[in-house]
């Protein structure tokens, strides 16, 4: 039996669930994914990787009016420098490619630094193996040649800031030796021009050597260790790895598509569903058969479903112990709950109970299939007051304890009276002499008859179909019994369908032939027990109702 505890422990499950329910768009999108991925690599042209490694020197980063330094170099950011524009700009031009081809170019480039080196590898990805050769050699020599324009910049800034010293030193000198001619011999004045032009030469001196040590610096930016080789296979695309990509992307997708319409899809499909969706326990999982006109299918009490009207029966009397009333309420929510309160009420009747089954779903067939002979008074005449109940009910030889009443002979009239107080009355009048009174009710959704007849009863119980109810139905059904002070005992699962498709009770007709439609003496099939007859079914006139004279008289 499965409750909301339970019902919440199986959520673990629910993914293995929605792919069992919802397989075919999970299976469309991984053959839609994998069907992308061989598209892609048939189309997809070939590419061909080629890699240059460059060895990057310390280079001159700094100079001052008296020094030059050269740095460590940061290798990541000479890994960025490779990629920026005008070293794309500098391989473009050595390609010689067209202007509209440059703008992808740096996409075709990776930089890679194995550890602890000083090391650029240079990768180019091509549509040929030539030109991934010649690529990856293009950028490794625009790299190598502007991080050389960029070296000799700074030594040439430096060389020229000392050349500026220079030049203003030699003209200061010339003007003391021109202002030194001019003056005596032994005198004062020319003792100190001679000193100050001394002191001029040797400052100029320093400066030249400076400027000479500067100038003489090795400022090679690095140079090329490995060169390109031609590729002879191509590099992608990856066929291993563009169909794993595919067929995860696919199925990524199916499952998300799954997931979505089971959030979306609130019927019941499985019997976990109920208590997740609803909070109505489950009572029994059943995997009750259509009742078919003319034809009854009573469940063995060995059979599986026999155990489980058992655990039905159980459930119903403890229940009903606690109530002054013991009357049972079978409602589909959907469909006909007419084989279960069929059933229920024989399995009742067979642990020794006596019991009345009330077919208050007049339009159902539940009479029909049940009894060999339904023609005659029912609840149509007892509702009327035409016929005393203990006239219209109705027995099976297979199970004394259980006495029908069927709809009677006016199905509408029947149906009308049902929202009438005679139901209570009729109710109160059977608990007089027997223990349990089951009631098959039409279903919920058909109109307010089961939130009726669920006012004489003191419990009732939903059936639902598997597959078909939803979860707003069960709720709007447990809504209406419950609004009227009737408890609902839970919901018994049957596990396919119950025959047709959902009727409107009100849209059939009186026309319709519970038998053979040919007018000739149809066969209907009993089955109690596992005991199966034939059964003969009431003759008709020529208009196709039933002849009253010529059925035999209970």
């Amino acid at each position: 039996m499965w409750d909301e505890r339970a019902g919440s422990t199986l959520r673990m499950g629910d993914y293995r669930r929605i792919l069992r329910r919802y397989w075919l768009p999970v299976v469309l999108c991984l053959v839609l994914g994998t069907g992308a991925a061989l598209t892609y690599l048939s189309w997809a042209p070939l590419q061909y990787r080629a890699q240059t490694s460059v060895l990057v020197t310390p280079t001159v980063t700094r100079t001052t009016n008296s020094t030059a330094r050269a740095e460590a170099v940061n290798m990541d950011t000479e890994a960025q420098l490779v990629t920026a524009t005008a070293t794309v700009s500098a391989a473009a031009d050595e390609l010689h490619l067209p202007p509209d081809r440059v703008g992808d170019l740096a996409d075709r480039v990776d930089v890679t630094v194995p550890p602890n080196t000083d090391v650029l590898d240079i990768s180019f990805t091509g549509n040929t193996a030539e030109e991934a050769q010649e690529g990856s050699r293009a950028f490794a020599e625009a790299y190598l040649a502007l991080r050389q324009q960029s070296t000799q910049a700074a030594v040439d800034a430096g060389s020229k800031a000392l050349q500026a010293r220079i030049d203003a030193l030699n003209a200061q000198l010339q003007d003391v030796l021109e202002a030194a001619a001019a003056l005596p011999a032994l005198s004062p004045e020319l003792a100190r021009s001679n000193d100050q032009a001394t002191i001029l030469n040797a400052q100029l001196a320093t400066l030249a050597t400076q400027q000479n040590r500067i100038l003489a610096i090795n400022n090679s930016p690095g140079r090329i260790i490995s060169e390109p080789t031609l590729p002879s296979a191509a590099s992608g695309p990856g066929r291993l790895v563009t169909l794993l990509v595919g067929i995860l992307l696919g199925l990524v997708t199916g499952v998300s598509v799954a997931a979505l319409r089971h959030r979306a899809d609130d019927r019941i499909l499985d019997p976990e569903d109920m208590p997740r969706l609803t909070g109505v326990t489950v009572a029994t999982v059943l995997s009750t058969p259509p009742l078919h006109r003319g034809e009854a299918d009573l469940r063995p009490l060995v059979s599986g479903d026999g155990r489980g009207y058992a655990r039905l029966r159980t459930l119903v009397t403890t229940r009903l112990e606690k109530t002054e009333r013991p009357v049972v309420l079978v409602a589909g929510v959907r469909g006909s709950g007419g084989p279960v309160a069929a059933d229920l009420a024989v399995s009742l009747a067979l642990a020794g109970e006596r019991v009345y089954l009330i077919c208050a779903d007049v339009f159902g067939d539940t009479s029909t299939a049940l009894l060999p002979d339904p023609a005659g008074p029912g609840l149509a005449e007892v509702l009327a007051g035409e016929v005393d109940v203990e006239h219209a009910l109705r027995e099976l030889d297979d199970v004394p304890n259980l006495r029908i009443l069927g709809p009677g002979g006016d199905p509408h009239q029947a149906d009308a009276l049902l929202q009438t107080r005679g139901p209570r009355k009729l109710i109160d009048r059977l608990l007089e002499t027997t223990a349990y009174v089951v009631i098959e009710a039409p279903p919920t959704t058909d109109g307010p008859d089961a939130q009726t007849l669920a006012n004489v009863a003191g419990l009732a119980v939903l059936v639902v179909e598997v597959g078909r109810t939803t979860a707003r139905e069960i709720l709007d059904a447990r809504a209406q019994f419950e609004s009227i002070g009737t408890p609902v005992l839970g919901c018994v699962v049957v596990r396919h369908d119950l025959g047709s498709r959902p009727r409107t009770r009100r849209q059939e007709t009186a026309a319709e032939d519970p038998f053979a439609a040919d007018g000739d003496a149809a066969v209907a099939t009993r089955t109690i027990n596992g005991d199966t007859s034939p059964v003969k079914a009431p003759p008709r006139s020529a208009n196709g109702a039933l002849d009253t004279a010529q059925v035999p008289t209970p």
